[in-house]
């Protein structure tokens, strides 16, 4: 039985940016991946090629980070975000890393998943555009994570 999905290692930024952008992360368009870009992964439809998700392995501030994770929002709750996930943490395990940075406006969906919440002011500096928003702590209440793998 064939899955009806494809998830493969991708070097082609812009179509990650626009589904990161359009899920209302504080990500760019744009055709070159931000300093920092280790791996990016795309899930798309089996028949149509059609991007369901995306997620990246970046270094930010010194750590890894499990950089942008997006499901497009007509194929939410259907486990790709945690499948996604697993394809980073399997290779950061394979590149010896013991453990992942995050941040995330819904701290909520990783918590189930193992993060765990870290304080903002002495964690590493991983939340995109995030530290100088006005939004932050009166619009947004985004969180720092860390996982152990």
């Amino acid at each position: 039985m064939q899955m009806p999905y494809v998830i493969r290692e991708t070097e082609e930024y812009y179509p990650l940016s626009v589904l990161f952008h359009e899920s209302g992360m504080e990500v760019e368009i744009n055709k070159v991946p931000p300093a920092g870009m280790v791996k990016m992964w795309r899930l798309e439809d089996a028949k149509t090629g059609e991007l369901i998700s995306a997620v990246t392995l970046q270094i930010r501030d010194g750590v890894y980070t499990l950089g942008d994770l997006a499901v497009r929002e007509d194929y939410r709750s259907e486990g790709y975000g945690k499948l996604m996930q697993n394809v980073v943490f399997d290779e950061a395990r394979k590149m010896g890393i013991k453990e992942l940075w995050g941040s995330a406006k819904v701290p909520e969906y990783y918590y189930r998943f193992g993060w765990e919440k870290m304080d903002w002011d002495a964690s590493p500096r991983v939340a995109v555009n995030c530290h100088n928003c006005r939004k932050r702590g009166t619009e947004c209440f985004p969180a720092i994570l860390r996982i152990m793998l």
